[in-house]
């Protein structure tokens, strides 16, 4: 083996360099083996941040004491700097920012399924035809500038939103909401078009939900959609500090106040008195920073970076000490999509084919380690020439698990213990009824097996991926490998994240690798997602999705998906037969193979403890680990420095 370094083998090289201890697995090696050594320098050169500049000695861009600031993974590099106007699609990122400084009036924690009333003082209360709903608001919370938190504020909010078209949630408001008046400073009452007895779930925030705005402060500004809100007048523990101006990183300061906002008045905790948020680049430029202390928790890494980290940096784990490892509890799941004004993908057994000629199984194992959770529904497709066939397959779970115990993980054996470990099963790996279904459609290959469309050209697929979004990515070279295997070529677009989610909205794509669920939070009641895929909202290719009350980047119209949104849509949240035509939505979706569903949203959401304590995991999940979603600010503030 001389000469050769194992990926894995490379990283913990690469985790020694950074931190200045020797770096075994790379000594020793022949002339020959020197790429591993080539590839170091790439890494480290490729970092956002590099970690040999800073101040005080160490790799952080800002002048406070280490023992003082939080450092959090970043996600992705802001290509909107200096702008919190997070009500602009597209334009200002929202990760970890929107809740050190914005607020919702309720929360659901993402993991325990709490009702958090945070500017609310209760639930809401509608009338007895769902007509108007009340809101109480929570007294002496305080704007960052001094101002009190009141009904006009969410009175002014809710009618900005209204009466400016394209803004984040104003195509429901302006749908919904007929008016909306202050009958006291801590009393709002809404008047509907028609009866919503959901309409609060717009103000329910999992990822985020209808932010406020300080009536003092926007009422100043001539356009809305230009404004940059900066610096912010917090509703949050935190206020804007400092930044990149190339949007690497922000700093934020811990309020004077902090007992006067809705997460100090929750937890009752003051939380870091700095949080700096920090992009250093791809997996291995975070692994040197964590094992070098300058990160105290990152969003996700891919596994090849993540088990050399915690095999090397004993401060260092993730949601489970143990193998999954993982947080696999977020309600999205990763799938691929295509755009249906596209043909042949508006075709279902087009999808069902690609669907097919996937090994699913064996992209959570070969590209994610076999770390997440797979969802599938039962049922038959119809083949061709009076041929059906089942492609559930209830014995994926045991595949992945029997691969974790080949890699020398204790798994569970029981079917209760694999279903929550691996999921319920998956879709069988069958490229021979693939075939059927596309020889059925017109398809044929030519004289190499290449696949051809049924007007003779060659079939090749352009596929979206996002490499700041690590499964995505990996999940995306999977869906290569495999459909070129089964004759069909994939070339992948890989982009930043704005671009990538500007051309997802737009419907500038053919194919994407990407993330998402019909649950809009941990609720049973799947409406609130469900109805931004209603025909009425509707994108055309070119015009954004976001703004418009869409979350139909496929661009697909179901008359039948419609009728039973709508007919959810009628029933009360709490009537049980909201499960019933949820069941009915599930049905749909799988026999149409609307969007090829691959494996949970699993996340390597991992913490280093040199510095700080507090941060949830498995054996204390005392808050939600998914600090980049709004609900975030009430994590943070319960993270504490160690004695």
């Amino acid at each position: 083996m001389a000469g050769s370094v194992s990926r894995r083998a490379f990283l913990r090289g690469i985790i020694a360099a950074g931190t200045g201890l020797v770096a075994s697995p790379l000594l020793g090696l022949s002339s020959a083996g020197a790429a591993p050594a080539v590839k170091l320098a790439v890494a480290r050169g490729a970092m956002a941040v590099p970690l040999a500049q800073g101040f005080g000695g160490s790799g952080l861009p800002v002048s406070v004491p280490r023992e003082q600031v939080y450092v959090v993974d970043q996600i992705f590099r802001y290509s909107v700097a200096n702008n919190f106007n997070m009500f602009v699609p597209g334009g200002p990122p929202t990760p970890s920012r929107q809740g050190l400084v914005m607020d919702n009036l309720w929360y659901i924690d993402q993991d325990s399924g709490e009702w958090i009333n945070s500017l609310a003082a209760d639930r809401p209360t509608y009338s007895a035809d769902s007509m108007t709903m009340t809101v109480p608001l929570r007294h002496g919370v305080m704007w960052s500038d001094g101002v009190e938190f009141t009904a006009d504020d969410l009175v002014f909010t809710v009618n900005a939103l209204k009466n400016n078209p394209g803004l984040v949630f104003s195509a429901e408001m302006k749908l919904y909401v007929n008016t909306v008046s202050a009958s006291d400073p801590y009393t709002v009452v809404f008047t509907l078009n028609e009866p919503n007895p959901r309409f609060h779930f717009y103000f329910t925030a999992r990822y985020n939900a209808v932010y406020m705005m300080a009536k003092h402060v926007w009422e100043n500004a001539t356009d809305l959609k230009t404004f940059t809100n900066y610096p912010p007048v917090s509703l949050g523990a935190y206020v804007a500090m400092d930044s990149d101006p190339n949007g690497y990183w922000e700093l934020f300061k811990r309020r004077d106040d902090w007992q006067q906002t809705t997460p100090g008045m929750i937890t009752g905790q003051a939380g870091p008195p700095y949080i700096l948020t920090i992009f250093y680049g791809p997996s291995q430029s975070k692994v040197i920073a964590m094992a070098r202390h300058e990160l105290d928790v990152l969003f996700d890494l891919d596994y090849d970076a993540f088990k050399p980290l915690i095999d090397s940096t004993p401060t260092a784990r993730s949601w489970f000490r143990d193998f999954p490892w993982a947080y696999g509890n977020e309600l999205d799941t990763r799938w691929f999509g295509f755009n249906y004004t596209v043909p042949p993908y508006d075709n279902k057994d087009v999808r069902w084919a690609i669907a097919l000629a996937l090994d699913i199984p064996a992209l959570n194992t070969d590209y994610i380690g076999g770390v997440a959770k797979m969802t599938v529904r039962t049922m038959t497709i119809d083949v061709g020439n009076g041929e059906t066939f089942a492609p559930y397959d209830p014995d994926a779970p045991g595949r992945i698990a029997t691969f974790a115990s080949q890699q020398g993980y204790n798994v569970p054996t029981d079917p209760d213990g694999l279903r929550e470990r691996f999921g319920v099963g998956s879709w069988k790996h069958a490229p021979d009824i693939a075939e059927k279904l596309l020889i059925k459609n017109g398809f044929s290959r030519n004289s190499s097996g290449k696949w051809q469309l049924p007007d003779g050209r060659s079939w090749s697929i352009s596929m979206l991926a996002a490499p700041d979004e690590n499964d995505v990515y990996r999940l995306a070279l999977g869906f290569q490998d495999q459909l070129k295997t089964f004759g069909i070529d994939v070339n992948i677009e890989t982009l930043e994240r704005d671009p990538y989610t500007t051309r997802q909205n737009t419907g500038d794509f053919t194919a994407t690798s990407t993330w998402g669920a019909l649950p809009i939070n941990a609720h049973p009641d799947i409406w609130q997602g469900l109805n931004s895929l209603h025909s009425r909202f509707f994108t055309p290719n070119g015009s954004s999705t976001a703004g418009a009350g869409s979350n139909d980047i496929d661009r697909f119209r179901f008359p039948e998906l419609d009728a039973l949104i709508e007919q959810m849509g009628r029933l009360t949240p709490e009537d049980p037969q909201v499960l019933d035509v949820g069941r009915q939505v599930m049905q749909f979706w799988v026999q149409n193979m609307v969007r090829i569903h691959t494996i949970s949203f699993k996340k390597f959401i991992t913490q280093d403890t040199q510095y700080w304590n507090g941060f949830p995991t498995a054996e204390k999940p005392t808050r939600q680990p998914l600090y980049w979603f709004i609900g975030g600010r009430f994590t943070f503030q319960q993270i504490a420095p160690n004695a």
